[in-house]
């Protein structure tokens, strides 16, 4: 068994997390294998998100492959499910598929205790409004709901993944320590979401950082994480005139490491969003379970 403080440059680089933000079935400060594949299912509930009774589950997949000695391929891809329940109206319910996140990875070591890693991902835009909607009795609204739903009991983290019509450019660097039975490190994103129809609106970016601490207790790892995203209310334009929004949410989190896989559990919670808004980025929680293994 490897104890926490010990990692070789070789597993080190083979143990990158895409973006080091608790992506779907990667939380962020997970060693992982050099090949690996893992799944992750996110719960939601609130009686009263923006006035409306709001049930969410995300379940996600992702996939890190070996590239060199050093690098890694890593993909993220979820199915963000949503049913909505408006005063004196029927529940709707909505179903569809995140965007793709490919990206690549790579690591370096200093005196096996610092570590630096940086990355380069492409969001490929598998989620899109619904343009034969007149056709169906589902309104719109609905389907705008699961995506917005899908970010904000996230803390509206990686929204690359549930912005509606877009591809996105992320650009991630995390530098950390890992010590003695402590494991220390943060982590920033910066990505632009392009628009790839007109129902998208503008460019925007957003910018994404975290910091976590995780005690490496033989094969059980509390820790804690916790992430500030902020993001302009509106698409680029004139940028010193644009107000931004910020989210802070925080997570305690328990993994467990079970010989080549790993099993997580985290309790996600979003604290005031801006002015204080009880809606979707404002106060809110959401539980996380996750499962992995390498090969």
């Amino acid at each position: 068994m490897r104890l926490p403080f010990h990692l070789s440059p070789r597993h080190l680089a083979g143990r990158v997390a895409l973006v080091a933000l608790a992506l779907p079935g990667g939380p962020a400060g997970a060693r992982e294998p050099d090949n690996f594949i893992a799944t992750s299912v996110l719960f939601s509930s609130s009686s009263r998100l923006r006035d409306v009774s709001t049930r969410h589950v995300s379940p996600t997949l992702s996939a890190g492959f070996r590239v060199g000695e050093q690098s890694q391929l890593r993909l993220d891809w979820g199915l963000p499910y949503t049913s909505l329940t408006p005063p004196g109206e029927p529940r709707w319910k909505s179903m569809g598929p995140s965007n793709l996140l490919a990206g690549l990875n790579t690591a370096f070591t200093a005196a096996d205790l610092a570590f630096l890693r940086v990355g380069i991902a492409v969001a490929l835009p598998l989620a899109f409004h619904d343009r034969g909607r007149e056709d169906r009795q589902v309104p719109a609204i609905s389907e705008d709901a699961n995506y917005t739903t899908a970010s904000a009991v996230r803390g509206r983290t990686d929204p690359w993944l549930w912005a509606l019509d877009t591809t996105s450019l992320v650009v991630p660097v995390a530098v950390g320590l890992d010590l003695p039975g402590l494991r220390l490190e943060a982590d920033a994103a910066l990505g632009i979401l392009l628009p790839v129809s007109r129902d998208a609106g503008g460019s925007r970016f957003v910018l994404q950082t975290g910091a976590e601490a995780t005690l490496g207790l033989f094969f059980i790892e509390p820790g804690v994480r916790a992430w500030w995203v902020s993001s302009p209310r509106e698409a680029l334009g004139d940028l010193g005139t644009r107000d931004r929004e910020a989210q802070f949410s925080i997570e305690p989190f328990l993994r467990l490491s079970l010989g080549g896989g790993f099993v997580r559990a985290g309790a996600r919670f979003n604290l005031d969003g801006p002015e204080g808004q009880r809606a979707p980025g404002g106060r809110g929680w959401a539980l996380d379970v996750s499962a992995g293994v390498g090969f």
